[in-house]
């Protein structure tokens, strides 16, 4: 217990504001150091008397619900892997294949076409989704000791990120486990006050349980997940000399870059989150079984801008409603819930595993500024059909499946999937209703009210994997066929186009290793039919070089160098208000290579990193470029992380 009282008391000098020195980065650097070294103390506290360790990540397990629901279940233990370390952030996992707006937590989406996996009405608010706890993809754990894992990140320009995990079994029946994700970045322009000026401040928590009956049959899993994450709108750069956009050779001078303004000059945003979600199930006799899924979900989206006569001006698709400017002060306040009950059955006959289901949702949606519900001051509700079939071959490792939904909102969902070590293929045929504020949004700067048809998505996908020695190669395919697409227009205004357009993007991965060295390689094409509606880039392209070794026989490190490419392109601008990105037909993002220079470590089961990030700017060469329409990607900073985990 030591080291974790260390660990806490570390945490509370880190984030208290009234610790001058812990706003200081050279500061926070030795402090980081310095609680590093006492590693060594949390590991004393689990040997025996032989000195030999009794605990470790092999006595902790966990499950998903997903292998539950589907009679798989798999125990994984928690990741040790040293290659990928330093990939802290969701988008740098998935290869840089979200648009976002140039730095941490902020708004993003998918660069790539995709239709929503689940039927049903949806909200529309999804752009902060990936920094929040998802309560379908929780891991449920099993401890033989009390479980503490702890993951910090801090970077250069004033941003940080945290993650504490502690589980512990009640009983060997019975666990529960604390998540907290804590998130902060400051300003890079918008002319900060200082480092700690902050762009975001977010909090993420979750409390989950699970539970499992001495016999077996009767399993719980439940978490309560709680989100605020409150960013600072900024609209984008605003240029100096009163141009439309900042030049991006101007983007690497570090001294001017600070002194630009924001477009938005005084938000102030927030999304917040108290959900609920139980999964059980109970089984009644070999091979079958009753299901019962909970969900309660209460969401918050606040904004309010307090200049918000010179903001419209500035952002000339800000303020549509033709009516006069009559003050400074833009707000909106919704409130959305949801209740949904998903009930069903489940076993496996004759060699297949089979769910059949019946879901049944409510949901309204309230403007407490406007004083009346989007929805007519009327709870909504919905009904959704659904079954799913899985095949295991008798070689055990090929296996495929089929999911069919119908809701009645006519909408429906079709997926058919094989897998086998070397080859993944699938279809996905959907027809989904349109997003809640798709069809009504109103405000005193943007108001729309739509009648929309579902949107019809047939999608079809493969990827090979040829493996030979130590070279691998993968090619893949994407096809989409839409019909009655939504987007945002260039007036930040929901539209429906009335024809139907195809989108392909085919890709191949290569990855090779000799000896101590590692490259990989990721390239997407695409082709872009429907360049007035749609836009993402031609070329995408990841390269990665690697080299690993082992010093003084215990420090093992993995170090190299990773070049991310994306073609120019008309990339979508966002509009805080609706927090939507939509059409813009001025600017190009993209279209430079950018790179980072990365070191891994690991001693025992503590890893550490070290990493330069978007190393051309203001080294290499003198500029950077956008990543969205008027924002400019995260400049050069040096970042560093570390993974402690403790089993006492």
């Amino acid at each position: 217990m030591i080291s974790f009282l260390n660990f806490l008391a570390f945490l509370r000098y880190f984030y208290t504001e009234n610790f001058d020195t812990a706003k200081k980065p050279c500061h926070r650097v030795l402090l980081f150091l310095f609680f590093i070294l006492f590693q060594k103390t949390g590991f004393s506290q689990i040997l025996d008397d032989s000195t030999k360790q009794i605990y470790s990540t092999k006595t902790v397990s966990f499950v998903l619900e997903e292998d539950i629901l589907n009679n798989r279940k798999t125990l994984y233990n928690p990741d040790t892997t040293l290659e990928g370390f330093h990939l802290y952030d969701f988008n740098l996992r998935s290869g840089w294949l979200y648009q976002d707006l140039g730095n941490f937590g902020s708004a993003n989406k998918s660069i790539f076409y995709s239709p929503p996996t689940q039927i049903g009405r949806n909200l529309g608010f999804s752009v902060f989704n990936n920094h929040a706890f998802d309560g379908k993809k929780v891991t449920y754990f099993n401890t033989k000791s009390p479980y503490t894992n702890m993951n910090y990140m801090q970077a250069g320009r004033g941003s940080g990120r945290l993650h504490f995990t502690h589980s512990q079994n009640i009983t060997p029946q019975l666990n529960t486990t604390l998540d907290v994700r804590r998130l902060t970045a400051s300003k890079q322009y918008g002319t900060p006050q200082n480092s700690e000026d902050r762009m975001l401040d977010s909090w993420a928590f979750m409390l989950h349980t699970n539970y499992e009956s001495k016999n077996k049959k009767y399993i719980l899993l439940a978490n309560y997940n709680h989100f605020n994450h409150k960013p600072t709108e900024l609209g984008g750069i605003k240029p100096l000399d009163g141009s439309a956009y900042v030049e991006t050779s101007e983007f690497g001078n570090s001294t001017a870059f600070g002194q630009y303004s924001s477009l938005l000059t005084s938000t102030t945003a927030r999304e917040k989150w108290n959900d609920l979600h139980i999964y059980h199930q109970y089984q009644l006799t070999n091979g079958f079984q009753v299901y019962h899924v909970f969900d309660r979900q209460k969401r918050i989206n606040f904004y309010q801008d307090n200049t918000f006569r010179a903001d419209s001006t500035n952002l000339k698709y800000y303020f549509l409603t033709g009516k006069p400017v009559e003050n400074d002060t833009l707000w909106q306040d919704l409130r959305y819930n949801l209740i949904e009950n998903k009930l069903g059955v489940k076993g496996i006959y004759k060699g297949f595993a089979y769910r059949l289901h019946l879901r049944q949702r409510f949901y309204s949606l309230n403007d407490r500024v406007l004083d009346k519900s989007v929805l007519d001051k009327k709870t909504k509700s919905e009904t959704i059909a659904g079954g799913w079939v899985n095949y295991y071959f008798p070689d055990s490792v090929r296996r495929a499946f089929a999911e069919v939904e119908i809701g009645s909102g006519l909408d429906y969902s079709i997926k058919g999937e094989y897998l086998s070590p070397f080859l993944k293929a699938g279809v996905f045929l959907t027809a989904y209703q349109p997003n809640i504020l798709d069809e009504n949004f109103e405000s005193r700067a943007i108001s729309f009210k739509n009648s929309f048809q579902t949107v019809i998505s047939n999608n079809f996908y493969g990827i090979f994997t040829f493996k030979r020695g130590n070279f691998i190669f993968s090619p893949q395919a994407n096809y989409s066929l839409i019909s009655r697409y939504i987007y945002y227009n260039q007036k930040a205004q929901a539209t429906q186009d009335d024809g139907t357009f195809n989108l392909l993007r085919i890709g191949a991965g290569i990855e090779y290793r000799m000896k101590k060295w590692f490259f990989a390689n990721q390239i997407f094409i695409s082709t872009q039919p429907k360049k007035d509606i749609f836009r993402v880039p031609a070329i995408v392209n990841n390269t990665k070089i690697g080299f690993q070794f082992t010093y003084a026989k215990v420090l093992h490190i993995n170090t190299g160098v990773e070049i991310y490419y994306r073609s120019a392109y008309k990339a979508d601008n966002y509009m805080p208000l609706t927090r939507q990105f939509f059409l813009q037909d001025n600017q190009n993002a993209w279209g430079k290579p950018t790179a980072d220079v990365y070191a891994d470590l690991r001693i025992n089961k503590v890893r550490l990193f070290f990493k330069y990030a978007n190393l051309p700017y203001g080294s290499i060469r003198n500029d950077g470029f956008y990543v969205s329409s008027t924002y400019p990607a995260f400049r050069s900073a040096f970042l560093m992380g570390v993974n402690w985990p403790l089993f006492d």
